[in-house]
């Protein structure tokens, strides 16, 4: 088990609690996924917004410009499912550019500069006691005073409870404590909404250090249930369909048809 296996991300450890036996037939089995038009748009408009905050003096010029450079960024590589275009995506994307509100908002993100530059999509690593392997991810963006950020991309408002809830966030603070960067115990999630009138969320919260132990215990538990290959259904679990489960087809929905 441990040779398929170099290392662990938050996803990965957050699609085992969600499903373990999705989490095999992605990390194991090596089944497909589909890369769909919803995953391009956001990694589109991510790769969009991190261009123009590592390159401020792009952010002056006129929307045609941000517009090509999410054209760039948006593949055309991508699934789609029935009734859905590339068109009506690529377009909701210039929308989204187009809204005065979040044009302010990414002018507004002010990158940490270190010796390598800006502090934008960094690499991170976190040593668990008991894992093997590293969990390994990358922060969006380290702002001016410390705080880690996050850039999302949602089809409505988040709640408070759903950023601060969210191991992703202490994921990021327990690397960075570790790595030996300067920890301030916050961390931002900057959220571009999809609505009628496009509108951006930035949701701050704090964390304190002793939470880092039940981050630890829980990837300790995901990578104890990796070893013993324990790998249980999760057939009540909100991923558990057609639409939001590449495994769908040939888990539980084989026993559907007909």
């Amino acid at each position: 088990m441990q040779n398929t296996l170099n290392h662990l991300s938050y996803s990965s450890i957050s699609m085992y609690l969600d499903c373990p036996e999705k989490w095999r037939r992605k990390y194991l089995a090596g089944e497909k996924t589909k890369s769909g038009t919803a995953l391009a748009f956001g990694s589109a408009f991510h790769g969009t917004v991190e261009h123009l905050v590592t390159h401020p003096e792009a952010q002056a010029d006129s929307l045609p410009t941000w517009t090509e450079q999410f054209e760039k960024a948006f593949t055309q590589d991508t699934y789609l499912e029935l009734g859905e275009t590339r068109e009506e995506f690529f377009n909701e994307g210039i929308r989204m550019l187009g809204n005065e509100a979040i044009q302010q908002q990414i002018r507004k993100i002010q990158p940490r500069h270190d010796i390598a530059g800006p502090m934008i999509e960094r690499k991170i690593e976190l040593r668990v006691p008991g894992v093997e392997i590293p969990i390994i991810g990358y922060i969006d963006v380290v702002l001016q005073d410390g705080t880690p950020a996050d850039f999302k991309t949602s089809a409505k408002s988040w709640s408070e409870n759903q950023a601060s809830a969210s191991l992703q966030t202490l994921f990021y603070l327990a690397a960075m404590n570790q790595m030996g960067w300067p920890v301030n115990w916050k961390f931002q999630h900057i959220v571009f909404v999809k609505t009628k009138t496009p509108q951006v969320q930035v949701l701050e919260h704090s964390h304190k250090p002793a939470e880092l132990f039940f981050l630890f215990d829980v990837i300790r538990r995901v990578w104890q249930g990796i070893e013993c290959e324990v790998f249980p259904l999760n057939p009540t679990g909100w991923s558990c369909s057609e639409k939001w489960c590449d495994f769908y087809a040939n888990c539980k929905g084989k026993y559907l048809e007909g």
